[in-house]
């Protein structure tokens, strides 16, 4: 995982498209701007990772799979999704369930991270 920050803030900010580009490990640049309609992001997202033989999954924090995804020794990095202490939806990247790199740009200590947790953002492979 090499920290990419986000280049644009706000309710059309780039934090999730940061945070995969520090786990996938390439520039933000590389991560094309997905449709904000929430029904379509998804899909989106789906046909865009298709191309890197990857899927997103996002899973429940109470969801029992995660307990045992986060009990291994190995680094799993992941997004987690929730409200910013800013406002608004967020996402950070975790590693087992914690926070490791917040791309907000104002990551100072004052307000970083997450309020709550909507869910875990999984990269999967596929296989064919």
């Amino acid at each position: 995982m090499v920290p990419v920050e986000q280049d644009r803030t706000g309710a059309n900010g780039r934090c999730w498209p940061a945070c995969i580009a520090s786990i996938l490990e390439i520039p933000l640049s590389e991560i094309p701007e997905f449709s904000t309609d929430p029904d379509q992001w998804l899909s989106d997202v789906q046909e865009w990772l298709a191309g890197l033989g990857l899927y997103y999954v996002q899973v429940k924090p109470d969801d029992p799979a995660m307990k045992a995804a986060f009990a291994q020794d190995e680094p799993l990095y992941h997004a987690i999704e929730g409200l910013s202490p800013r406002g608004g939806q967020h996402a950070v990247v975790g590693d087992r369930g914690r926070m490791v790199h917040d791309p907000h740009p104002k990551n100072d200590g004052t307000g970083q991270g997450l309020v709550n947790v909507a869910c875990y953002g999984l990269l999967c492979a596929r296989f064919a």
